[in-house]
């Protein structure tokens, strides 16, 4: 099958991008971590390992996004993190030698977006290391997403995207696991996304449409971040419309009062023009502002999603006291050598 992109190998695709996606963020990729031998795994240097003691963060994801990852390996950030093939989740074996790399005997937490292969594969991961001996690894399972589960179901939402996690900076400054835990379920539970899709992109590695076939004057009401179709297709309104319209489906399920403070998130699904995202930005701020009178906390537009698919994930969050005190709180000093 013919597949109209720029690549080598199909077979090498992923290994390739991750090796080309470490040598663009240099210095700071090699600085902070480093990529295990003949693995997708990545691990921070010995230099920025976190003390004994701390909690630990690993994460994992199927490849194929764009944009910078998501998962930044470093003091503020995440200890590990492993990649999967193109869409698909890393496998158990992968979760699991990544664990037993940054394994010092501390608590360390699987962070987990709620989607089939990743819950699978992180929960036979935690089987594999309980039974090696490493007692010690919980999973914290993520996912707002209104269009994939109803209301009264939140613990079946999958991950789709968000505008606030506090787990990174509370393992940092010390904090316990069963905090970090707690206030991890606190920040998924006060901020919920929805995802539209506008124009199909192309499976990398298969050569097939990613949402299928996208008449010009439709669009996709609730698809997942990977593209995964929900039925539910809309004459394409204006921007203007569709901020509307995509703001009152997250408010409906978490009603928020009128002048409270809120986070929101803007996420461009890969193929989004800026133009497009700006635009979009602009009749959001506007709606919530002007027409529900929030206050904007903290905000955050950018394009990184699934190829060059053509839509967008919006999240709006609505932080409290702790949650704002975590997400402002710097780095500990004297914790790393100073650079």
């Amino acid at each position: 099958m013919f597949i109209k992109k720029l690549y080598n190998d199909l077979d090498t695709l992923v290994d390739e991008a991750i090796a080309g996606s470490r040598l663009i963020a240099q210095p700071d990729s090699d600085k902070y971590s480093r990529l295990l031998p003949n693995s997708r795994i990545t691990v921070r240097t010995d230099k920025y390992k976190k003390p004994k003691g701390l909690v630990k963060l690993t994460a994992g994801g199927g490849a194929g996004h764009e944009g910078p990852p998501g998962v930044m390996i470093r003091p503020g950030g995440f200890d590990a993190a492993t990649q999967g093939d193109v869409f698909a989740a890393p496998s158990a074996r992968q979760m699991f030698r990544a664990i037993q790399e940054i394994d010092d005997g501390s608590p360390i937490i699987m962070n987990v977006a709620r989607h089939a292969g990743d819950v699978l594969n992180a929960t036979l991961c935690k089987q594999l290391c309980e039974a090696n001996g490493i007692d010690h690894v919980y999973m914290s399972i993520g996912g707002n997403d209104v269009a994939s589960a109803p209301k009264g179901h939140e613990d079946e939402r999958r991950g789709n995207g968000g505008v606030f996690n506090t787990t990174a900076i509370m393992a940092e400054c010390g904090e316990s696991v069963e905090e970090i835990l707690r206030m991890a379920k606190k920040c998924n539970d006060r901020q919920r996304s929805f995802g539209v899709g506008i124009r199909p992109a192309i499976h990398p590695t298969s050569g097939l449409p990613i949402m299928g076939d996208m008449p010009e004057d439709e669009i996709e009401m609730g698809i997942g971040v990977h593209g995964e179709s929900s039925g539910k297709r809309i004459k394409l309104p204006t921007s203007r419309e569709l901020a509307r319209i995509v703001c009152n489906i997250l408010l409906e399920d978490m009603p928020i009062p009128s002048g409270s403070e809120i986070a929101i998130s803007l996420g461009g699904l890969g193929g989004m023009t800026w133009t497009e995202l700006d635009i979009l930005y602009k009749d959001i701020y506007e709606y919530l502002v002007y027409d529900w009178n929030y206050k904007i906390w903290r905000h955050s537009v950018r394009n990184a999603g699934t190829q060059e698919l053509g839509g967008f994930v919006v999240a709006i969050g609505q932080p409290d006291d702790e949650i704002k005190k975590w997400m402002t709180t710097p780095l500990p000093k004297g914790l790393y050598p100073e650079d």
